[in-house]
Parts: structure tokens; sequence; C-alpha cells
């Protein structure tokens, strides 16, 4: 996985937050199983996405191209150098890195915590049965709890064997609610979730929502059971008092009691506006049904941050298999006037990356060589196109003009008729600078030994001024683009003429930006 990529997924990824937010809010009315259902929903989404985005069709929004002129000017090229300072930082290897870590990490605490509730499970002391499901005592918990996800087991204080019957039956009721809800399978998704998207805390908030309404909507399935809601408030408040000063709640599990959410449990099990019916058939088909329809168009959408690839690569060779140090090697991009240019390091090796899905035309070119150029080649979604290239010497042409004695010419025909008016042209006079200011080479970049070529298109007003100028190539720091557009726009030509009368004309201007060893 690439660093766009992994960028575009984020950014899809909040697009399905967001739709799901804007669900839950405008369904106040719902119950909480209903809006539990829709959260749960929006994460599998989440977690399909990556395979979506592979395996489904893409389609790309076609952006216009705004530039437009009616001449075409010879191209400008500046060397802009500075001393070097330390080394670059490869900042897209480094956030790949930190993510990976973070998701590798929070993965690794899920596995240590169930394996932990799983330990706690098997110590503890078989009770009785509840629905099918065992039910064990644990002097280490201060609050029943539900454990495992495949097989689930309810694990209960110690004291339970003392409580009332009719506290125990509430408690065993609100367990045996999560175990019938796959609420475990539930949070562990939630949780793979987290770590994929972990930089992204809108995701993080969509796993508490889900695991809050996971608690309503078993709050909901206790009342529904016949019980009052006042005594079961009464219940709740007492199991949840009894965490003040014990021993932390173990990671792993569902506990029935938790700190944070009371206040807002209370108050929805003690309303008497609440909706607790559970999320029918029809409702949950309609919400998986708009989730892919939304979820297809929306991994397919190929826009030019998802439509990245790896790239080109290569190594540029000369006929003896020596490499070619500091080769200028142009992409062209086949489907716009974009180009990058890259130079080849001290090892002939080159990269350009990342580029957009497609075809391109690679150019090579060094003193004292000639040309290579290759054509069509394909740069697809998720790779890199590996060149091995060989330049060969270049030729030499030699011109001689060799005039002699001609026969005479023939005598031309007496004119007849009105003499005619033939209107001549053609005469363009060539554009000349009046006023040009050198890029100042940003110190930062300096420090850092950015380098690159900034490519520039603009059109030359019939004032001589620059307009629509704008950068051809993106492979390049963003910085060193900045100091050159300052430095451009600032620069005056004379007017260019055409038979007299001041025309418009684009222009090429490219901008080396170089670093003394």
């Amino acid at each position: 996985m690439s660093a766009q990529l992994l960028l575009a997924l984020f950014l899809k990824g909040t697009a399905i937050v967001a739709v799901a937010w804007a669900v839950t809010a405008a369904g106040r009315g719902a119950s909480a199983a209903a809006r539990h259902f829709v959260w749960l929903t929006a994460l599998v989404a989440l977690l399909m996405l990556p395979v979506s985005v592979k395996v489904t069709p893409k389609w790309t929004p076609v952006a216009p191209d705004g530039l437009a002129g009616v001449a075409q000017a010879g191209r400008t090229v500046m060397q802009v150098t500075a001393e070097s300072g330390r080394s670059a930082i490869p900042w897209q290897a480094l956030a790949m890195g930190v993510w990976a870590a973070g998701a590798l990490g929070l993965l690794l605490r899920r596995a240590m915590a169930q394996a932990a509730a799983g330990r706690l499970a098997a110590a503890s002391e078989p009770w009785r049965q509840h629905d099918g499901l065992p039910v064990k005592l644990s002097g280490a918990l201060s609050t029943p709890l539900l454990a495992g996800v495949l097989r689930p087991e309810i694990l209960l204080p110690a004291e339970a064997a003392d409580w009332d019957a009719e506290r125990l039956a509430v408690v065993l009721r609100h367990e045996a609610a999560h175990a019938e809800r796959r609420d475990p399978l539930a949070q562990l998704l939630a949780t793979v979730v987290c770590a994929v998207y972990w930089p992204l805390p809108w995701v993080w908030a969509a796993a508490r929502k889900l695991a809050m309404e996971a608690e309503l909507a078993c709050d909901d399935g206790v009342l529904r059971s016949g019980s009052r809601a006042s005594d079961y408030a009464g219940h709740l408040l007492e199991i949840t008092r009894g965490l003040l000063g014990r021993k932390p709640i173990p990671e792993g599990g569902i506990p029935m009691a938790r700190i944070s959410n009371l206040e807002q449990r209370l108050r929805a099990m003690l309303s008497t506006h609440t909706n607790r019916l559970p999320a029918g058939r029809r409702f949950m088909l309609a919400v998986a049904g708009a989730a892919l329809t939304i979820l297809i168009p929306l991994a397919a959408l190929d826009a030019p941050l998802a439509a990245m690839s790896d790239g080109i690569t290569g190594i540029v060779k000369d006929p003896s298999g020596a490499t070619v140090p500091r080769a200028r090697v142009t992409v062209q991009f086949t489907d716009n006037s974009r180009r990058e240019v890259v130079y080849t390091n001290d090892a002939g090796e080159f990269t350009a990356a990342p580029l957009p899905n497609g075809d391109y035309v690679v150019t090579v070119e060094k003193p004292g060589f000639a040309a290579l150029k290759l054509t069509a080649i394909p740069v697809g979604p998720g790779q890199a196109s590996r060149l091995d290239l060989m330049l060969q010497a270049g030729s030499v042409r030699e011109s001689m003009t060799v005039v002699g004695e001609g026969a005479p010419p023939a005598e031309k025909p007496a004119a007849t008729g009105v003499p005619s008016r033939i209107r001549v042209g053609g005469h363009m006079q060539a554009t000349k600078m009046v006023k040009q200011v050198r890029p100042s080479y940003p110190p930062e970049c300096k420090a850092e030994r950015v380098q690159g070529t900034v490519l520039l298109k603009a059109v030359i007003s019939k004032e001589g001024v620059i307009l629509n100028l704008e950068p051809i190539n993106q492979l390049v720091d963003s910085r060193l683009v900045q100091a050159a557009v300052d430095a451009v726009k600032q620069w005056v030509y004379q007017p260019t003429l055409l038979n007299g009368n001041p025309v418009e004309v684009i222009t090429e201007i490219e901008i080396n930006f170089t670093l003394m060893p």
C-alpha cells in the first residue's frame, strides 16, 4: 500500500463516517438498536473499503484545461544553485512506517486483551447456565463482564452469589442480550477498523458510538422483558458505585457498568419517550442497501489523489554497461500537458513517483548521447513501471552548401489583366525579455538538501506581462515551486508582434534548483 492510496482511503473513510453521523443525527427518534446497526454498517463499510478500491472498476472525473494561448514561444531555462546542507528525509516512507507501527501496535494490544480475558474466564469458577451461556464467578471482577467472541461466557463478581433474585435476573438478561446481538464480534470489528484508520479521531468516535448504542439496546431489551425502569436503574447505579476504588475493568470483554456512560444510560432508561424497539428486518436491509449504494461509487472514484501509482523507476546505462549519472529524464503524461523532470543519481538510477495511472512518454537526454524516447509506457494502480535504458553515442551532423551557376531563368510571360495586391504576412518579432527576477533558493530547502526542476507554463500578454502562470509538473517540492512562481510572475517581456500587431503567446519556463556539492 502506498502513501497516496492510504490518504485516499482516509478521505473516503471520512465521507462514510460523515454519512453515518448525518443519518443517526436525523433519526434521533429511532431506537438504540437501529442507531447501533447504522454505526455497525458504517464500520463494516470502512473495513470493506480497501478491498473495494482494488476490485471495483474505476471512473475518473475529467478536469478541464483552462490555459489557452494563440502561439507557442520559446522555452526559458534558468539554473538556481546554492550550497548544500544536510540530507533530505524520506517523508512518505516515514509516514507509512508510522502508520504501520500504530496499526500493528493497536492490533497487538487487542490480541493481548482478548488473551487476558480468555485467561480470566478460564480461571473463573463455573456457577450456572443462562440461556445456554456459561455463568462463572471471579474474585478479580468488580462488574459483570461478557468475555469471548465466538463462545461468550458471562463472568460475574464473586459477591454476585449473594445478590437478590431480581438484580441477578436483570444482569443476566443484559449480558445475554449482548451475546444474542453478537456485540463481542461487533466490538472486535470496531477495534480492527480503528487500527486501520487510527489517525482519524472521528473513526474512534464512531467506535465509541457503536459501544454506547449497544449498551442502550441491551438496556432496552431488559426493559422490554418486563423490568421496571426505576428498579433497573437502581440496580445499575449500585453496580456502578461498586466500581469506585476497585480494580480497573479488564479489557477484552464487554463490562455491564462504566462510570463514563452511566448518566446517559440512566436518562435513556428513565425516559418515557424512548423508542425501545429492536431494529426491524426491512430497516436493516434498507441500511445495508444504502451502504452499498454509497460504498461502490466511492470505491470506484478514481480521483486524482486516489489514481496515483508508484510511478516509473529505472536505470540508465551507456553501451559499455556503465551507469550514466545526471541524465535528464522527462516523463510526459499523454492525457494532458503534465510533465515531470527528474535526473539520474550517481548510480544512474531515477524515480518519478507518484504518477497518475495512464500511459506515458519517457525521454532521456544527456550531452554526448543520442536522445532516447519511449512511448506508451503504462503505469497502473499500485504498481511501478521499471525501465532499464541504454543511451547510444550521439551522432555528428555536418552540412555544406555547394553553389554553382544554373541555367538562365526563363522569361516571365507578360502580365495581363488588372494588377492585384497580395498581402504578405508571416513576420513574427521574437519575444524579448525586459525584466527578469531570479528566484531565491529557499533556505529550508537548502538545509534539507531539496533539489528539483520546476516547469511552468504561462501566457505572455499583449502588454508583455505574465498571465495564467501555472506549474506543469508536480513531483517537486512545493517550496521550490512557490519560489519560482514568485520570481517569474515579476518578469516583463517586450510585447510579441505578429505583422506589427501585439499578440499573446504561450511560453514554458524551466527553473533548475541545484545544490553545489
